[in-house]
């Protein structure tokens, strides 16, 4: 079964997307930030850690996820091409990644960012077209845009189950979408919700997911 690696910028829908594919039957578990793979373990110590969450590994997905932000490693996404390609290379045909990608103001004002949301996104587009480039050249690796799971939540759920080779018929994708979140039901009106308050910087966005060359 698949290994699935959820990450993105901090505050592009990592929570979300977790939560989402957590509530798939045939997916045991999908740790939050337990270090899986950014420590230098054995992949004996990782599927052990594993187990003490998923009842039955053989059968089930699992996976971890691990969003990155502003520290010094992250400039130039360094932190998460290491620990993106140990994944890969730890469970190889198995291993899939899943990055999600929110408009970087959204993601650099939301939660505790807003302390100093310019830095913020001054990492979110240092680290951002880079990591692109990496997960570019791994057919395991796909992006999801945040503004579309949202606003086209079934369409986008069917199109990543597939991705990840678990079932995706319209019961499974109805208990996804009205599974409770951490945030409440996915709500349409959070893609770009800067819109509503624009600043006075202007962000290509739209450049930057151009450079994605799989996106679901």
């Amino acid at each position: 079964m698949r290994k699935i690696l959820i990450t993105g910028f901090m505050h592009s829908g990592t929570t979300m997307l977790m939560q989402l594919i957590r509530n798939h039957p045939d997916v045991g578990w999908v740790d939050d930030e337990t270090g899986y793979i950014e420590f230098d373990k054995s992949k004996k110590w990782i599927v052990e850690m594993a187990s003490k969450k998923v009842p039955d590994l053989k059968n089930l997905a699992w996976g971890e996820k691990i969003p990155w932000e502003t520290r010094k490693e992250d400039f130039h996404a360094k932190r998460p091409i290491r620990f993106s390609r140990k994944w890969l290379k730890t469970f190889g045909k198995d291993a899939r990644v899943l990055h999600i990608i929110r408009h970087p103001i959204d993601s650099s004002r939301s939660g505790s960012w807003k302390k100093d949301p310019e830095q913020t996104l001054n990492f979110a587009l240092s680290s951002l077209p880079k990591y692109i480039e990496f997960i570019n050249q791994d057919k395991r690796c796909a992006t999801i845009k945040y503004e579309e799971l949202v606003t086209e939540p079934r369409k986008k759920i069917k199109s990543i189950l597939e991705f990840l080779n678990l079932r995706s018929d319209t019961k499974i994708i109805k208990r996804i979408i009205n599974s409770k979140l951490k945030f409440g039901k996915i709500n349409p009106e959070r893609a770009y919700a800067y819109r509503k308050n624009p600043p006075e910087y202007k962000v290509d966005y739209e450049k930057i997911i151009q450079g994605v060359k799989k996106l679901l």
